[in-house]
């Protein structure tokens, strides 16, 4: 891509100089805006699509991204948007961070005051495509391209029956393990529970594991023997499954008897980050906190777990990373041209991985030779392919609360795992009923 850069590089000098030229002579013509030009950069002022006539009359368009990225994460996207706009240079890419995303877009795309894309989770397609607030893009996303991708990821993108995004990347949580404490990564349950049972010791402040405690990171034991939160098909919760309630049962017996009984995130992480737990239970998201301590670690998937002879697999809920397009978009055409070439470039989707550390879902990345060298990439790679993909409905609103509220009556002892699901069952089809 560079060297392929460097030699457009060199064709546009040579391009620049006839048209100098030919200014000079009297023969261009003066460069007239309807706006202050558009650069790549995070901005919060503009809010709509502008266009440019440069010296040549060519049309420059430019799109519009909202975002919720940090700093460091947002300049791989404008150094990507950079080269992107140097190999089509009538598309101009602009970046504007929205401290909440969600009630930005809520108020302005019915106003006709949104951007053309915004990058977020696919668990945000329901909602947004119910609203009426994102553009179909069925026209582009043809079978070719669909076969680029990983199946979950090809789930992400759709919504009753149209296509409103496009993936790029793919999260959900795995087994981190400190090196020092653990030489070998557990690679069955009972490899797991033996190092659990080594280090557990609350006396002398240490644990078996370090694992936050809500319905997200439950969720991989949950799923495991075929029981759910809620069904994206039939939008019924399961919480009253024998299935669902072995998952509890499974966790609260076999788990949860070598971790501190607080469900405080921060304090579960800093027990691994201080060396009080030899495995973490947490997603990308928490390596930059393990490198910054120094740990020597791996990643591995949660293993799997053998009952009676059988086998089950923990499968975590994991996310889609999308860029969705916005109903009454103005320049569709550019805005495609642009997500195509970041989502299904090679080159694109792999810098995302190393810089950013993405899991990427294009096919092609992820059996690239450098990516499985990768270790965090790798190993989180792996646990994509166990991952449970979130409920897209916006009626998976009605869920989190009620199941997080059983975890907690049932961490506390105030009620039976049978009672609490009971329970949570029953306000979720209140909720929804509501």
């Amino acid at each position: 891509m560079r060297k392929g850069i460097f030699i457009l590089f060199l064709v546009g000098v040579l391009v620049f100089g006839v048209v100098a030229s030919g200014c000079i002579s009297g023969g261009g013509t003066t460069t007239t805006s309807s706006s202050a030009p558009a650069t790549s950069s995070t901005s919060s002022s503009t809010t709509s699509t502008t266009t440019t006539t440069t010296t040549t009359q060519q049309k420059v368009e430019t799109v519009v991204i909202w975002h919720a990225m940090g700093p460091d994460e947002l300049k791989v996207f404008q150094d990507l948007a950079s080269e992107f706009e140097i190999e089509h240079p009538n598309i101009q890419i602009k970046f504007e961070k929205k401290a909440d995303l969600e009630t930005s877009l809520k108020a302005a795309i019915p106003a006709g005051q949104g951007p053309d894309l915004f990058i977020w989770a696919h668990d945000w397609i329901g909602k947004f495509a119910e609203a009426g607030m994102l553009e179909p893009i069925d026209e582009y996303v043809t079978k070719d391209i669909l076969d680029k991708f990983s199946p979950v990821a090809q789930k992400a993108i759709e919504y009753d029956g149209h296509y409103y995004a496009m993936p790029f990347a793919a999260e959900t949580v795995a087994l981190i393990y400190n090196k020092k404490m653990v030489t070998e990564p557990p690679k069955t349950f009972e490899d797991m529970k033996k190092i659990m049972e080594k280090y557990y010791n609350p006396d002398k402040g240490t644990y078996g594991l370090a694992t936050p405690m809500d319905p997200y990171f439950l969720s991989g034991w949950v799923h495991a023997f075929g029981g759910y939160y809620f069904d994206d098909k039939t939008k019924k919760p399961g919480l009253d499954l024998p299935e669902t309630k072995e998952g509890f049962e499974f966790f609260f017996k076999e788990v949860f008897p070598y971790v501190a009984h607080t469900q405080d995130y921060n304090a579960q992480v800093g027990l691994f980050l201080d060396g009080k737990a030899p495995m973490m239970v947490n997603g990308p998201w928490s390596i930059s906190s393990v490198k910054s301590k120094g740990i020597n670690f791996g990643v591995v998937p949660l293993p799997p777990i053998t009952v009676n002879g059988k086998t089950y697999y923990p499968h975590p809920y994991g996310g889609v990373k999308l860029i969705y397009f916005v109903k009454g978009i103005k320049h569709k055409e550019a805005a495609w041209e642009f997500v195509k070439w970041l989502t299904t470039n090679p080159d694109a989707v792999k810098t995302l991985a190393l810089e950013n550390g993405y899991i990427p879902v294009l096919k092609e990345v992820m059996n690239d030779p450098e990516i499985k060298a990768d270790p965090v990439l790798n190993g989180f790679g792996q646990a994509v392919q166990h991952m449970y993909l979130m409920p897209k409905s916006p009626a998976m609103g009605s869920v989190w609360g009620p199941v997080g509220t059983a975890i907690t009556d049932i961490i506390a002892g105030k009620k039976t795992i049978d009672q609490a699901l009971k329970d949570a069952q029953s306000e979720i089809l209140q909720n929804l009923k509501s």
